[in-house]
């Protein structure tokens, strides 16, 4: 019988333990590099001070005592345990220098390590520009555009979520295909259909688990992209029928679909025959069998492997940035970009415009006309024409370019 927390810590303090000395010296040794880095404002223990120099002192004496006894060791490897070493008195007493060991690696880890983080963390909220530590760098970054990365990972987590739900219902269907198979009962016609279902099931499973969803993402959106710009729509109307982010959750649906029909029927062919069996015998079709006994058990199964797949997509769907959706690897993306000099544009007040590197060299002139739903930007004379739409968030401004061919781009706009 397991004793309460309390009691399993008093059984572990109250108990002598093997391989002390080795332990110790590990904490002790951290302990004498915290004591050795720079403290920091909040630090209690400054360089020099009583207190952390006594700290030290148990760490160094820790490790001389440590030292000792692997010679001692070493020098009675067979008699060891008749040494003075292992007298009752030295073991208790060896086991009290290792909790006061603990203790001072504990109060130096405080000191110098999370007063030290809480001060970095601290500074960085509250700097008015990126500063020059990795780490104070990576916290400015992060507060100041959180509500970027919180955007970024609402939308991740909508694909994952929704595309996996709709990837389920359709496995479903895909998988009711997959497992037809023509019997002697059934007529000529009857068995093509099963025939042609279940090679379909096969073929769009083969090929969908064969290719890279990244492609997919690609093939999906600009093959849809140009068969709505064959109706004759313009690039603005397109967006608002076929998004990004719609793109984005066809993409991860048909493709977690290919996965999950053989999820489930793996999970169909681990319920027993005999459940099938005995459903046909109480007089059951074979719809109802599997609507009202299989399906259930098979969908029980899965049921692991179903929520793998959710985690799955939401690693997975961070390839969609390639089309500008906004999940958390596009936001990742643009919060490095904007902090690591990349592309902007400056538009003039004369109906010019400019995109500049982070060094400010112009890299491309442009000439743009604001129609009031979005921006036909021209560039150098008419060599090309793009549609851009202006994204707000939060303050910063992003132009989404795209031209008739549903090349796009997304760059900051300098204000």
């Amino acid at each position: 019988m397991r004793g309460t927390p309390t009691s399993r810590g008093q059984s572990f303090i109250a108990r002598d333990h093997r391989y002390v000395y080795l332990g110790g010296s590990v904490i002790a040794l951290v302990g004498l590099s915290l004591w050795y880095s720079a403290p920091s404002p909040y630090s209690f223990l400054p360089a020099g001070s009583v207190p952390g120099t006594a700290l030290a002192a148990v760490c160094y004496f820790f490790l001389a005592v440590s030292t000792l006894a692997l010679l001692v060791k070493w020098t009675h490897w067979s008699s060891y345990g008749e040494t003075i070493l292992k007298h009752p008195f030295i073991v208790r007493l060896s086991r009290y220098l290792s909790y006061l060991d603990a203790a001072s690696f504990a109060l130096l880890a405080l000191d110098r390590f999370v007063l030290k983080l809480a001060y970095v963390v601290h500074a960085a909220v509250h700097a008015e520009s990126n500063p020059t530590g990795t780490l104070s760098s990576m916290v400015y970054m992060a507060y100041n555009q959180r509500s970027l990365f919180v955007t970024g990972v609402w939308t991740t987590v909508q694909l994952a979520l929704a595309g996996t739900a709709i990837a389920f219902v359709l496995a479903l269907l895909m998988v009711f295909l997959r497992i037809q198979e023509p019997d002697k009962r059934n007529n000529d016609f009857v068995k093509l259909i099963k025939i042609v279902a279940n090679k379909f099931a096969r073929f769009y499973i083969f090929v969908i688990r064969g290719t890279p969803m990244m492609v997919q993402s690609l093939i999906f959106y600009y093959a849809i992209f140009n068969l709505f710009k064959r109706t004759g729509m313009s690039v603005t109307e397109i967006n608002r029928v076929w998004s990004l982010f719609i793109s984005g959750l066809v993409t991860v649906s048909l493709n977690s679909t290919a996965y999950l029909a053989e999820v489930l029927r793996g999970g169909i062919l681990a319920v027993d025959a005999g459940q099938m069996e005995a459903a046909r015998s109480l007089g059951m079709t074979h719809w109802q069998a599997m609507r009202r006994v299989v399906f259930p058990q098979a969908i029980k199964n899965s049921l692991p492997a179903i929520g793998n797949e959710f985690i799955i997509n939401i690693k997975d769907s961070s390839v969609l940035c390639v089309l500008g959706v906004s999940d958390l690897m596009f936001m990742t993306r643009s919060v490095a970009g904007m902090y690591g000099g990349s592309l902007q544009f400056v538009f003039g007040e004369d109906g010019s415009a400019q995109m500049v590197q982070g060094n400010g060299t112009a890299v491309g002139t442009y000439e743009y006309v604001d129609t009031g739903v979005s921006m036909d930007l021209t560039y150098d004379a008419g060599e090309l024409h793009y549609d851009c739409i202006f994204i707000d968030l939060d303050g910063m401004t992003m132009v989404a370019m795209r031209d008739g061919n549903g090349t796009n781009g997304i760059y900051f706009v300098q204000e």
